[in-house]
């Protein structure tokens, strides 16, 4: 089993290995001025040389497999152990060169591995030395330099560790910071998107709740989203993002502050969700729990007075404008059959005639929408008409609503969208429905797409008024309702206001 090399292993490794060469030249020379060319120490010096040779061709990845290091140092040991034995013991000129198994066992073994290997190196020498009738304190020397050199390599190793562990903890730490930094620096987007709402007046739960789903979503592309909070008869759903996968993880996150909750957030992740991630997501939805919060609170205190001053703007616009905008146009009517003889300024007149019309018919539709309190959000509506839809194929909600559609109109559309929802889930057999679509007050586009069998627009069976009924109710609100299917293929139906 081969070790995890440290990242200074190679360096020191590297000038162990010229160190010997070092070694190796000062032993060749010294031997060469002393010696008189006898056999034993051209053999030694051969033996020298074969060792330094050695362990500079031999691989370093070698040395770190189990047992390598102390089995190429007791080698490395014995072989240099030869060479001193035939050059004069503690005294050869190869002294030096012995250093070398220990310290390349403390490299790779530690301070264990190299004290064994000294003394192990040590206990080779004062054998030979008593073997040469020497005295052993001619070995004291050279085993204390074993010693010296196992205990000053050792203390580097360990201050090589210890500053790459460090290093290791730096950038650990590094990453976690710059984790943290972009999860702040989400958070303070997100806060200033809701600073931004303030300062332009379209601070409104369901823009605060769409655009708090489109911050969360983008940190996990794939995955689908609801965002609600709690109404007087439940949960009311703001914003639904994203077709959920049949193998998603789902979270409940609640939306809350220090005293109360008011809302939640369902998000169905593809992938499974750490603690970090977590964290982020509770991060972002932190401030916008406070938000909600606000907003429940300003709509309790200035609700009574917002629905006496609507009621009355209603009345005056009807009693008012109304009547003087009737009198307009019956004035233009008579004035139109005066000039029945000059008939460019009767059409002329009569284009006015026209605008007086749409004029009275907005006016109509303003009243309407004065008179009806502000309910909850379409989505919110069509998840609640489509809830009774149990099993397959699922109905999949997925819109865009940054304000919710006037409210002469909701209620028709909420009724097209059930409906065409209904029809798909009970008839299509199809694998999935879906409703999508982008909602911004007085525009919207909504579509139903199932991907069943298809049927044939132009069809309607005796007896069946469901297109009939959801065509009738988009011309009652000015809306535009396109049927496309195709038998085999499946169906889109879609709902479109306020585009021209």
């Amino acid at each position: 089993m081969q070790s995890t090399p440290a990242p200074w292993e190679s360096r020191v490794h590297r000038t162990v290995v010229a160190g010997q060469w070092v070694a190796l030249t000062v032993g060749i020379v010294s031997t060469l001025i002393a010696s008189d060319g006898s056999s034993s120490s051209l053999v030694a010096m051969g033996i020298a040389s074969v060792y330094v040779i050695g362990t500079t061709l031999l691989p370093e990845s070698l040395f770190r497999v189990r047992f390598g290091a102390e089995a190429f140092s007791l080698g490395g040991a014995i072989v240099i152990l030869i060479a001193l034995t035939m050059t004069g013991g503690a005294s050869s000129p190869y002294l030096l060169l012995s250093m070398g198994p220990p310290i390349f066992a403390t490299i790779y073994g530690g301070f264990r591995s190299g004290l064994t290997t000294g003394a192990l190196s040590g206990a080779l020498l004062v054998l030979v030395t008593v073997a040469r009738d020497l005295p052993i304190i001619d070995a004291a020397p050279a085993m204390a330099l074993y010693l010296i050199f196992v205990l000053l390599v050792g203390v580097i190793r360990r201050l090589l560790d210890d500053i790459h562990a460090q290093a290791r903890t730096l950038a650990d730490e590094k990453q976690t910071a710059t984790v943290q930094l972009e999860r702040l620096e989400e958070t303070h987007n997100a806060l200033l998107k809701l600073a931004e709402d303030v300062s332009t007046g379209r601070l409104n739960a369901t823009e605060v709740g769409a655009d708090t789903l489109d911050a969360i979503l983008e940190q996990f592309p794939g995955s689908s989203g609801k965002l609600s909070i709690d109404g007087d008869n439940g949960p009311v759903v703001l914003a639904a993002r994203g077709i959920p996968d049949e193998n998603a993880h789902k979270y409940t996150f609640p939306l809350s502050t220090s005293e109360d909750e008011v809302g939640q957030l369902e998000l169905m992740a593809k992938d499974e969700l750490d603690d970090d991630q977590k964290s982020a997501v509770e991060s972002i939805i932190r401030p916008v729990g406070v938000a909600f919060a606000n907003l429940r609170l300003l709509t309790d205190i200035v609700g009574s007075a917002v629905s006496e001053e609507r009621i009355r703007l209603a009345r005056e616009m009807h009693d008012e404008i109304g009547p003087a905008l009737a009198s307009l146009g019956l004035a233009l009517d008579m004035t139109a059959m005066q000039q029945a003889n000059h008939p460019e300024l009767a059409a002329d007149i009569q284009v006015l005639r026209s605008n007086v019309t749409k004029l009275v018919e907005d006016v109509r539709a303003s009243v309407a929408d004065l008179r009806n309190e502000p309910g909850p959000t379409l989505t919110a509506r069509i998840h609640q008409s489509i809830s009774p839809l149990d099993g397959d194929p699922p109905v999949i909600v997925d819109l865009e609503e940054r304000r919710p559609p006037r409210p002469a109109q909701i209620g028709d559309l909420t009724s097209i969208i059930t409906e065409a929802a209904r029809n798909a889930h009970n008839h299509s057999q199809a694998t999935k429905v879906v409703i999508s679509g982008q909602v911004d007050r007085a525009r919207g586009s909504i579509s139903v797409v199932d991907d069943g069998i298809g049927f044939d627009p132009t069809y309607e069976p005796e007896g069946h008024y469901g297109l009939t009924g959801m065509k009738e109710r988009a011309s009652k609100i000015g809306a535009a309702i396109k049927f496309d299917s195709k038998p085999g293929v499946g169906t889109a139906i879609t709902v479109e206001w306020g585009t021209k």
